[in-house]
Order: C-alpha cells, then sequence, then structure tokens
C-alpha cells in the first residue's frame, strides 16, 4: 500500500479532509535499522523521535519543524505504508537536558538515557559534521512524541485510549481545568509535584520540566522525576496526573516511594488509576529498577485496590509527620 492510499483510507474512515497536510517518511539511515523501528512503534513500545535542530537550519527549513498535530505515514524501507501518526508533543532542548522519559518514549535498547545518548550520539554526530556542525551537550536537539491514529493491517483497531505526556503550555488549559476541579472537590493533589500552589500552568510546567532535567545539579537529599498528564485521546481532557521518582530523597525512600498519582474527581472508578501505574511501573524499569516502593493513605481504598492490582505486597504502616497521617507501604515488583 502506498503512502497516499493509506492516507486516504485513513481519513475515510476518521472523517478528516483528504487534503490535510502529512508527511510520509522512514525511521534511520538503513533498511535493517528502520524496520526494526518501526516494529517498535507498532508494538507500542516506541511513541517518540528526535532529530538535529542544526539540519533544519542548515537547509532553511525551520518552517519545516515538526508540530503538536502533525500528521505523518511511517513506511518500511522499500516505501510501504504502514500506519498514521500524530504528534502530540513537540520541544526543543539541548542534548544535555533531554530528559529521561524522552528516552523512553524512543524505545531502544534498555530505554534508559545513556542508551539514547549513546545510539544518538553516533547517528547525530556524523550528520552534524556534513554542515561543520558539532554535537555537544548545548546542541539543539528536536523531541518528538506522537500517537499511532491508524495501521494499515488493522485500521483503528487496539488503538490505546490514553497517552502520558509531559507538563507543557500546550496542555495549559487542561493543567488549569484539572486544578480547578481538584481544589473545588478538595482533592489531595498526590502525584502533581506543585499544581495545587501554582496556578499559572507556565510556572508549574517549567518547574516540571527543570524537576526533570538531567543535568540540574541535586542539592544534598534532592530529588528528580517526572511528571505526566494522563491525556484521553478521544477529547484531549487531562483524566489524571503522575509524578514519577527516579532519584529519591530519604523521605521517598523511607515513606512516600517512587510513585504518586492522582485522577480527576469526575473521571474516577474508570481504571485509569490502575493504567497510570502499569505505565509508571514500565517507565521505573528504564532505570534499572527491579522494584518499586508506593503508600496510600490507610482510609484510601480505591489507591489500595489500585497498587494491589499492579502486584502490590504490603509491608508496614507508617507515619507522615509532616501531613500527619499514617500511611500504608507497599512493594512492587518490576
Amino acid at each position: 500500500m502506498t503512502a497516499k492510499e493509506l492516507w486516504y483510507k485513513f481519513c475515510s474512515e476518521m472523517k478528516i479532509d483528504e487534503v490535510t497536510p502529512y508527511e510520509a517518511w522512514s525511521f534511520g539511515d538503513g533498511a535493517t535499522w528502520g524496520d526494526n523501528l518501526l516494529e517498535l512503534v507498532l508494538q507500542g513500545r516506541k511513541f517518540g523521535t528526535a532529530s538535529a535542530y542544526d539540519e533544519y537550519v542548515a537547509e532553511d527549513a525551520l518552517e519545516d519543524l515538526p508540530k503538536v498535530g502533525d500528521y505523518s505515514v511511517l513506511l518500511k524501507p522499500n516505501g510501504e505504508a504502514v500506519c498514521v501518526i500524530r504528534n502530540y508533543d513537540v520541544y526543543i532542548r539541548t542534548y544535555e537536558s533531554v530528559p529521561p522519559f524522552h528516552a523512553y518514549a524512543e524505545g531502544e535498547a534498555n530505554r534508559s538515557l545513556e542508551s539514547w545518548r549513546d545510539i544518538h550520539t553516533k547517528f547525530f554526530r556524523p550528520r552534524l559534521e556534513v554542515i561543520d556542525k558539532p554535537l555537544n551537550a548545548k546542541s539543539l536537539i528536536v523531541c518528538e512524541k506522537f500517537t499511532v491514529e491508524y495501521t494499515a493491517e488493522s485500521g483503528m483497531e487496539n488503538m490505546d485510549e490514553l497517552f502520558f505526556v509531559e507538563p507543557s503550555m500546550t496542555y495549559a488549559a487542561e493543567i488549569r481545568s484539572y486544578r480547578e476541579e481538584m481544589l473545588a472537590a478538595e482533592s489531595s493533589f498526590d502525584g502533581c509535584l506543585s499544581m495545587k500552589r501554582m496556578p499559572n500552568p507556565e510556572e508549574y510546567a517549567d518547574y516540571c520540566i527543570e524537576f526533570a532535567n538531567p543535568s540540574r545539579i541535586l542539592k544534598e537529599n534532592g530529588a528528580r522525576g517526572t511528571v505526566l498528564l494522563c491525556i484521553r485521546k478521544s477529547d484531549n481532557k487531562m483524566v489524571g496526573c503522575m509524578q514519577v521518582h527516579h532519584v529519591l530523597n530519604e523521605q521517598m525512600r523511607s515513606i512516600t516511594g517512587h510513585v504518586g498519582y492522582s485522577v480527576r474527581p469526575s473521571e474516577r472508578r474508570k481504571g485509569y488509576a490502575i493504567r497510570m501505574l502499569a505505565r509508571a511501573k514500565d517507565y521505573l524499569t528504564s532505570f534499572g529498577f527491579s522494584e518499586m516502593y508506593i503508600s496510600c493513605m490507610v482510609e484510601n481504598e480505591a489507591s489500595r485496590r489500585t497498587i494491589l492490582a499492579n502486584g502490590g505486597e504490603y509491608l508496614e504502616t507508617v507515619y507522615l509527620e509532616a501531613d500527619g497521617v499514617d500511611l500504608e507501604r507497599y512493594k512492587i515488583k518490576l
């Protein structure tokens, strides 16, 4: 099937205007590599890609920089069209500050930031040398994340209902709405980092970005982690928020654990929390963890069920002095 044939089929089923712009392309510089990466996309393991900003500059093609909402038809190296994807997140970071969640999203090797850097140093360096640009810590990298919208083999079947995104101004309205609903319901902001005290979505997004920044120098007993918004694809609504710690401080190690999460009050009892925690488990494996720790308030039966559904093993009940509450601690093998 050609790219045009797959695109027209997709547009027909999704009631999208056929003149909507799209790009058709394949991964990598080699046939085997490109096929392997495409297979990772179809498996759901790969939902991100990256390119060098300097290449767009050298080609006088800044107008072609990817954007949120862009469609692409992914091809096999032989030109056969396989699936349609759509960007849901695009940002530019220096090489040293590309966050670990992006490395995880690219799906290669063990999905760690270290392996991402190793793979992409080998990929970017010769390409940038052609245009007389060095690859260094300050080189700008264009990071894209996407959802699979349609496949040549199964159409719309088996499309995931949820996707996870780092906070950005793209989702400013949803961040604001989520915060307002949580405040109105007097819900605790578990897994939201400092959302409760930050009514400005831009301030909040910047704070979350810096919290995850791998080049940030940690203070003594500091922490580093990733905040993920859980977005329902059908209406782009933020249904949950999750905070995943990969460098823990003492309180996290002994009491609160690796993960905190919350679900929007109007979207509870739909199974979202179980799926969010499952994503956190998978993400933490990219840091080499073999087990994770998580806590919930003693009276929070819904959270307890979510933890148990993900393989939680009760350890002990501890007292969190800062909040004046008793917490049940659990261990989950990854």
